[in-house]
């Protein structure tokens, strides 16, 4: 999904409508297969990291460091920059990257509070390609 248009009417002191127009794109959500628990069963993946950018640093250092879970603290040092927008976009990966990153959808997931990885659909393509 995204967002196309936000419209904000006032509708009397202190009352406002605000609608929000909303375009749904195919193969932009990670959807739990229908027989499974596990919602990276389902991953569909963005094109994976083809730039310098924030997000496509953390998505290149978990795969170097793959099949390994990071901590947070490590993808701070290891990526390098402001240590918030390492926090910020390493948290917006792996639960809205749709929104935000929709090349790097469904690249990163957390599997416990303060740690990254690749998601499972990740590594599987990596595996596929020798990578």
């Amino acid at each position: 999904m995204r967002v196309t248009e936000t419209m904000i009417e006032e509708l009397g002191p202190g009352r406002y409508r605000i609608t929000t127009l909303v375009e749904t794109v195919a193969n932009l959500g990670v959807a739990p297969a229908l027989d499974s628990d596990d919602s990276t069963a389902a991953v569909r993946l963005g094109e994976g990291p083809t730039k310098d950018t924030v997000p496509d640093r953390i998505v290149k250092t978990l795969i170097a460091h793959r099949p390994t879970p990071m901590k947070l603290s490590q993808l701070q040092v290891e990526v390098g920059g402001n240590a918030r927008t390492v926090n910020r976009q390493a948290w917006t990966l792996a639960t809205n990257a749709a929104d935000l990153q929709i090349r790097l959808r469904g690249w990163v997931v957390s599997p416990d509070r303060g740690w990254y990885s690749l998601s499972s659909a990740a590594q599987d393509l990596l595996d596929s390609h020798g990578s």
